[in-house]
C-alpha cells in the first residue's frame, strides 16, 4: 500500500502533462527579402526594480533591412503590426528563435541577402498574456 505522500508526488509529477498548452493568436505574418545590417546591444531601460543588473532586459539582437516583401496578412485585428521596414531578431535561443535560425544567423556577414519570415503573435499562457515575434524562416 503506497503512503499518501508517495501518491501525492505522483500526482503532482503529472501536473505538466495537465497543464493547458498557452493559446497562441497570431495578428500579422510576414514573409520578406532583407539584408542583415550586423548586430546592435540594446540597452536596458531601467523599467522594474530588477534592473539594471537581474531583469535580463539588455540584449544583443541581429538587425536586418527588409528590402522587399513576398507576402504579408494582417489578422482581423488592430494589433497585428505593419509592414516593416526594419527586423531585430534576439540572438539567443528563445520562443522567438529556434537553435538553428540562431546558428544560420550567427554565421551571416554584414550585407548578406536573406528571406526572414516571422509571425506576430499574441499569446496567452497560465493567466499571463504577451506580444512575441517568432521567426519562422531564416535562409539565403
Amino acid at each position: 500500500m503506497r503512503s499518501i505522500s508517495s501518491a501525492l508526488l505522483m500526482l503532482l509529477g503529472l501536473i505538466p502533462v495537465w497543464a493547458a498548452a498557452p493559446q497562441v493568436d497570431i495578428l500579422s505574418t510576414h514573409s520578406t527579402h532583407a539584408v542583415y545590417e550586423g548586430v546592435r546591444h540594446l540597452p536596458c531601460f531601467h523599467k522594474t526594480s530588477l534592473c539594471p543588473n537581474k531583469c535580463g532586459h539588455a540584449k544583443d539582437v541581429a538587425v536586418f533591412r527588409v528590402t522587399g516583401y513576398i507576402a504579408y496578412q494582417k489578422a482581423n485585428s488592430d494589433y497585428g503590426d505593419p509592414r516593416a521596414t526594419q527586423f531585430m531578431m534576439p540572438l539567443v535561443e528563445s520562443d522567438e528563435v529556434n537553435p538553428t535560425v540562431l546558428a544560420f544567423a550567427k554565421g551571416l556577414k554584414v550585407g548578406d541577402a536573406v528571406r526572414l519570415d516571422w509571425n506576430h503573435e499574441y499569446v496567452k499562457d497560465d493567466g499571463v498574456s504577451y506580444p512575441r515575434r517568432r521567426v519562422t524562416l531564416l535562409s539565403r
